[in-house]
């Protein structure tokens, strides 16, 4: 398989996708953690829009995909069309997760699945987030799986790339002291930091005003 179309292949959201049976879940999970009583929602490096596709089904909420790629966010467009998402219910925006276009404190919940490999300053890019991260508001990035899902499932669908002794360079935004020191210099000191069989997560919740 050619490049072209492998990136083609990944960014097409359908039942033939390697992540079809875990990003329901895994939105799931994330409605129930976070989702409470926020209005609007930011998906961080939206990729394929797997995550927003799935939360349209499930809540009113304000749906907004930020990625870096004009042609990336054209293919969620027709991922849209294809799971009979209405234009209008996500929007859809170019920019660089360290410099995003968007006014401070303008949304209640940031997310992101898959895209933090793929920050080239992993520091500027909390900074932002928090940014634009309303008072009370939380957000949770990271690259996993969802706890919804059985052990076996997430072994079998995980990327030879991403699994244990792997010396992708994909990896190193989770190795050592790297997650702790990003967040220290962007100058966020409350979060968690998940990590178990089924993925590495932050969470920072912002203090309400």
């Amino acid at each position: 398989m050619n490049p072209e179309s492998e990136d083609r292949e990944f960014y097409t959201y359908d039942k033939r996708h390697r992540f079809a049976a875990m990003y329901p879940l895994l939105v799931r999970q994330m409605f129930e953690d976070y989702g409470a009583g926020r209005k609007n929602v930011l998906d961080v490096g939206t990729g394929n829009g797997a995550l927003l596709i799935e939360l349209s089904k499930i809540t009113d909420m304000e749906l907004t995909g930020l990625d870096l790629r004009e042609q990336v966010l054209d293919r969620v467009r027709e991922n849209m069309r294809s799971h009979g998402v209405e234009p209008q219910r996500i929007s859809l925006i170019q920019g660089d997760v360290a410099d995003m276009p968007l006014p401070d404190e303008s949304f209640d919940l940031i997310i992101s699945r898959g895209s933090i490999p793929f920050w080239d300053d992993m520091a500027a890019a909390f900074s932002e987030m928090y940014r634009v991260l309303a008072p009370g508001g939380c957000f949770f990035v990271g690259c996993g799986f969802s706890r919804y899902q059985p052990l076996e499932e997430v072994r079998g669908m995980r990327p030879k790339w991403a699994g244990k002794g792997s010396d992708d360079p994909r990896n190193n935004w989770k190795k050592g002291t790297r997650i702790p020191d990003a967040l220290e210099k962007a100058g966020i000191g409350n979060y968690r930091l998940v990590r178990d069989d089924y993925g590495v997560w932050v969470e920072v919740f912002k203090n309400a005003a």
